[in-house]
């Protein structure tokens, strides 16, 4: 095995560490025995807990946020904006479940490090994805193509919306199988109507009506 292929292990062993147990519940040891490795060698690429969990976070915050941002950076009008976020999204965190999760997770537990990672990476694209959000958000309430509501509010609309769907998801599926929905259950299916659900929820809800404050 290569030095790559054992890092991507440890990576991903460190991965379900965390999301298992946290930054405090974490062990290195647990993190070798789940990569099929030996302590020391999993000291020699990472030298503590913290060097780790910074990459895991770091790693993670980039992956998810990246995407988004190459994605919207490419967008037309708010229209193409909010369809190509919302699927990007539903998109990333549909095919990476423990991405959400885990981000979610940390940020809940409201650890500095995590938030200085996350303005980090927010921070390091020209531009930052937040300012092609708002830009995108702006814009599109100046020229009246939707109404004028808090751009912070809408953002976390749009984020939840998307990323909900991920935790959701074995709940309703249990759901669903218990009252016999699930019988010739297309999941590809289900997520590319799941995203036009999305869309059409928040768009309509933003659709500047005549008269409406």
């Amino acid at each position: 095995m290569n030095d790559t292929s054992k890092e991507e292990l440890i990576l991903e062993a460190a991965m379900d560490e965390f999301i298992a147990r946290g930054w405090s519940g974490a062990r290195m040891q647990s993190i070798a025995d789940r990569a099929g490795i030996n302590k020391t060698l999993l000291h020699y690429y990472y030298r503590s807990k913290e060097n780790l969990y910074i990459k895991i976070v770091s790693l993670t915050m980039e992956s998810f946020f990246g995407s988004v941002l190459k994605n919207i950076s490419r967008t037309k009008d708010f229209k193409d904006f909010l369809k190509t976020f919302i699927n990007t999204l539903v998109d990333v965190s549909s095919d990476n479940p423990r991405i959400p999760m885990f981000i979610m997770q940390e940020l809940s537990r409201g650890g500095e490090a995590v938030l200085s990672i996350l303005n980090d990476v927010l921070g390091k694209h020209n531009p930052p994805v937040t300012a092609v959000m708002l830009e995108n958000i702006n814009r599109a309430m100046a020229e009246g193509k939707i109404r004028k509501t808090s751009p912070i509010q809408l953002i976390m609309t749009m984020l939840g919306s998307c990323l909900y769907f991920s935790m959701a998801e074995p709940v309703v599926m249990k759901i669903g199988a218990m009252n016999g929905l699930m019988d010739g259950f297309d999941r590809k299916a289900f997520l590319e109507e799941r995203k036009k659900e999305i869309f059409n929820t928040l768009y309509r809800g933003l659709e500047n009506r005549e008269g409406e404050q």
